[in-house]
């Protein structure tokens, strides 16, 4: 071979490792931020093994490297999930958070995502402001939203229960939100709030809320709260026996709570859902299997919610034949798609929301379970059009990259 020939030899085969299919990309990292030891522990520290179910089906490779997977454990401190993004995004080079429960920590980590132009992907906060004012390239709302969990349960129960309410909210941005909306869908079918009593999250004794509910007298009282607040706000219902009279709405209905709260604890109470574990979407049946197998009870939401929300990051990276953020964005915005959480789903360009139906259900009585954990009677199905604020109603200017 002559040193003319050779020449041309090196100069094709490194123009060719420098092309998009042979070019030697950085991995792709995603993790999980979420809260395993905090007060929605219980709900939401699965989202972990969610996330890295999703990594595994997808594979465990894209771009023809490791998927790397991290996970935080925030315990539902804002301050602390802020530290936590920056360490991620700037010093581990994560591309995309996952989860964030608690919306002002949720707030804080779409902030970070902005400045360090990585994605990020709400599952478990559920505030409107990720797809309203404060809105952003970089940051995507899967699995629901405050205004979906308060509207359709809210326009049903004043349609079919009563229109007298009474709230108890947890006092920070995710109370805020659903006040804010059940408020409109009561206003909407001409009912009235009574009255609203803000509780600190963190409370342990409710009485002194549930005491001024038995007063008013309504049809239906909010429990606008989540996690441990929420099982002993319910039991002191019970104990002072307010629950025999009054319809309760909840907001945050999941398998793990029902089941750590006792039998028939729940029993009665209303919410909405944007996914169950006896819905029958594209292989939802054979996930449940493997998580039923491995954990010994189903997901709930935000579990499911996690892994279609990493499941469709890593395939958005695939078809991008990059993990070049503008590149990701582009391959998700109006995309639809049909897996284990959305039948289908979208993600709308305009404010990057992961729209899907909304289910209404009510706890059955314990007497009425005919398997493990089929605790839900499904009651209605609101389409997504109806279930989602419409993007026009909005004040997301998403703009451009930046």
């Amino acid at each position: 071979m002559n040193c003319r020939y050779l020449i041309l030899v090196v100069v094709f085969f490194t123009f060719l490792l420098n092309t998009p299919a042979f070019a030697g990309q950085e991995a792709v990292k995603v993790a999980v931020l979420t809260d395993m030891s905090g007060p929605y522990a219980a709900i939401i520290a699965s989202n972990v093994d969610a996330a890295r179910m999703a990594v595994d089906d997808f594979g465990g490779h894209v771009l023809g490297k490791k998927i790397e997977f991290f996970y935080r454990d925030f315990q539902l401190k804002p301050e602390l999930a802020n530290q936590m993004a920056s360490e991620l995004y700037e010093k581990s080079k994560v591309d995309a958070i996952f989860d964030v429960p608690n919306s002002t920590a949720a707030l804080a980590v779409s902030h970070k995502a902005k400045l360090n132009k990585k994605l990020f992907f709400s599952v478990s906060s559920g505030t409107t402001r990720h797809t309203g004012k404060d809105c952003n390239k970089y940051t995507f709302d899967w699995c629901w939203s405050t205004y979906m969990q308060a509207t359709a349960v809210g326009l049903w129960a004043a349609e079919n229960i009563g229109k007298k309410w009474f709230a108890i909210t947890a006092d920070y941005e995710w109370g805020y939100d659903l006040l804010k909306h059940f408020k409109n869908a009561l206003k909407e079918k001409g009912g009235v709030l009574l009255g609203n009593e803000m509780a600190p999250l963190g409370t342990a004794d409710f009485t002194r809320y549930l005491l001024k509910a038995k007063k008013a007298n309504p049809d239906v009282l909010l429990l606008l709260n989540a996690g441990r607040d929420n099982i002993s706000a319910v039991k002191e219902a019970i104990k002072i026996g307010i629950k025999e009279k009054i319809a309760f709405i909840q907001p945050a209905l999941y398998i793990g709570a029902l089941n750590a709260a006792g039998e028939d604890v729940y029993a009665g109470d209303y919410g909405a859902l944007s996914w169950y574990w006896e819905i029958n979407n594209p292989g939802s049946k054979e996930f449940v299997k493997k998580w039923f197998k491995k954990f010994n009870h189903p997901p709930n939401t935000f579990n499911v919610g996690t892994y279609s929300a990493v499941l469709q990051y890593l395939k958005a990276v695939e078809r991008a034949g990059s993990k070049n953020v503008e590149d990701v964005v582009k391959q998700l915005e109006d995309h639809t798609f049909n897996d284990i959480f959305a039948n289908p789903g979208h993600i709308r360009s305009q404010d990057h929301m992961q729209v899907g139906k909304a289910y209404i259900v009510k706890v059955k009585k314990a007497k009425d379970v005919q398997k493990p954990y089929a605790f839900f009677q499904i009651v209605g199905q609101v389409s997504a059009q109806d279930a989602y604020m419409d993007p026009k109603d909005k004040d997301c200017n998403m703009g451009d990259f930046k």
